[in-house]
């Protein structure tokens, strides 16, 4: 059978990648795939797993740098208009250009198939044992790689909309057809999530670096808030479904050794990254070990010296404007810097006039903007998340705030120092202003997380904070918020593209 080549263009990926996991072990495994099923153990079995977190990570320039560049759509993040032939003004015209932004497009499509395709593998091609314990064990590693599946439809689903359902070893053929969002929720991310909802252990096998059930059910909650919103608008019942999967997280924090870190700027420093006491579920980044991230000269003004950085990202000054001046805003931001002459300026002095995105400066080992590869951590859940879609899928649910919604947006806000510096806390019940408070509270906690688009898109809001570009966007005109599905893969399978592309 003809296979769909740039689809599942992956041949041994599952045992022969880096590990994210274990940031001491050796950068390359040497076992094959025949050896691993001939001889699948439990020590095979967590290989094959920790192959799945290097697959998504896909390189310093995969994950977290394609996200980060989508996200200059949304309005917290911006790109620098002086560089010519930027091709992140496309994002910021809400105009994604297929043949300009390409890269972007055919990075992710790959990773997470990927990643399907290697979880795939290891679904089907591990036979549980018939002894309790050691199938205990067993399940505990594959709910892994339900819920690195599970994850990797929602991104795709969220990004290109309709997309091939695989769901077997081998099923890729070249003209099999791309699956509805509905069908791909309802058989491939809940059903996915909701195993690993069941199998996974209390705490991450390799802390953060892996999930545990309680980050299987923060992410099944999200997919149900999405299913609530654009494009399956399934509404109330929905929310109430994401609210109940936000609740037991909560009602359970203590047996899953949950608690918001004590000081947000911890959340971003290099020798606290691996707690477990927040972050939930993240990316391991290490130079040294070949695992690198992108946080290191792209975040760094043109101007700035010792080291220009490519300022590949900056904060949105109307975002910036508009953001509290708690402890998070200190942190997340730069705003004056030495240049070349030995001068200390302002943003509003410097060449891009914008003001700088230092959330993840502790990561460059004391050398700022010197190197393009850079450590740190890329967190997908933090239970500081879990707070916030709790507030928001409880209200929507009854339209109405109850005391634990106002106590979890009131923990956020707490913990990023609003009384400290006199800011006022959210007190209000009436359930429009409190639904605004939260998205707002959303946007100032996860600020450059590349989280902001899918919210945007999820209330279809994009028009309202992005009303200069709306209008002649390619959102606007189509009427979808999805990305072009790469022209590779368009031209192998003979698909129609997205609307607009």
């Amino acid at each position: 059978m003809k296979k769909l080549i740039y689809l599942t263009a992956i041949a041994g990926s599952l045992l022969l990648t880096t590990s994210c996991v274990d940031l001491t072990q050796e950068p390359e495994s040497f076992i094959t795939e025949e050896e691993y099923w001939n001889t699948v153990d439990q020590a095979s079995l967590e290989k094959a797993a920790d192959a799945l977190y290097s697959d998504l990570w896909q390189g310093n320039y995969g994950f977290n740098s394609r996200l980060q560049r989508i996200n200059v759509c949304a309005d917290d993040i911006t790109y620098r208009a002086a560089k010519a032939n930027n091709e992140l003004a496309y994002y910021s015209r809400l105009t994604p250009n297929l043949t300009a932004n390409d890269a972007d497009f055919s990075t992710t499509w790959t990773l997470f198939y990927k990643v399907i395709s290697s979880s795939n593998k290891i679904i089907k091609g591990t036979t549980i044992p018939t002894n309790e314990k050691e199938a205990k064990a067993f399940k505990e590693v594959l709910g892994e790689a339900y819920f690195m599946r599970g994850l990797s439809y929602f991104y795709l689903t969220r990004l290109y909309g309709d997309v091939p359902l695989l769901l077997e070893n081998d099923e890729a053929t070249i003209t099999m057809p791309r699956t509805s969002v509905a069908e791909i929720y309802d058989k491939a991310i809940i059903p996915s999530l909701t195993t690993a909802t069941e199998w996974l252990p209390n705490k991450g096998r390799s802390g953060n670096s892996t999930p545990s059930k309680w980050a299987a059910k923060a992410c099944l909650a999200d997919a149900y808030m999405t299913m609530a919103g654009w494009p399956l608008n399934k509404g109330t019942e929905y929310y109430g479904l994401a609210a109940a999967q936000a609740k037991e997280i909560m009602d359970n924090k203590a047996q899953a050794g949950l608690v918001l870190t004590a000081e947000y700027s911890d959340l971003w420093k290099e020798d606290k990254k691996t707690e477990t006491n927040e972050v939930m579920f993240a990316l391991q980044h290490s130079a040294k070990h070949k695992i690198a991230s992108n946080y290191g000269k792209s975040y760094y003004p043109s101007d700035y010296s010792p080291n220009a950085g490519w300022a590949d990202y900056y904060g949105n000054e109307d975002f910036f404007k508009a953001y509290p001046n708690d402890d998070r805003k200190e942190w997340n931001y730069m705003t004056e810097w030495k240049i070349k002459s030995g001068e200390i300026i302002p943003y509003t002095e410097s060449a891009d006039k914008l003001p700088a995105i230092s959330k993840y400066y502790d990561y460059d080992e004391g050398a700022p903007g010197k190197s393009a590869q850079s450590n740190g951590i890329t967190c997908i859940y933090r239970y500081a998340e879990v707070l916030l879609m709790y507030a928001e899928a409880s209200t929507r649910a009854t339209n109405s705030v109850n005391q634990d919604a106002l106590n979890a947006i009131q923990e956020v806000q707490k913990r990023a120092g609003y009384q400290d510096r006199q800011i006022e806390l959210t007190t209000t019940t009436e359930p429009t202003a409190f639904l605004t408070a939260v998205s707002n509270e959303r946007g100032w906690e996860f600020f450059a997380e590349m989280k902001r688009w899918f919210e945007l898109v999820r209330l279809e809001k994009v028009k309202e904070v992005r009303a200069e570009e709306w209008d002649a966007s390619t959102f606007n005109t189509n009427h979808h918020y999805y990305f072009p599905v790469p022209y590779q893969q368009v031209d192998l399978a003979g698909w129609t593209n997205n609307a607009g592309y």
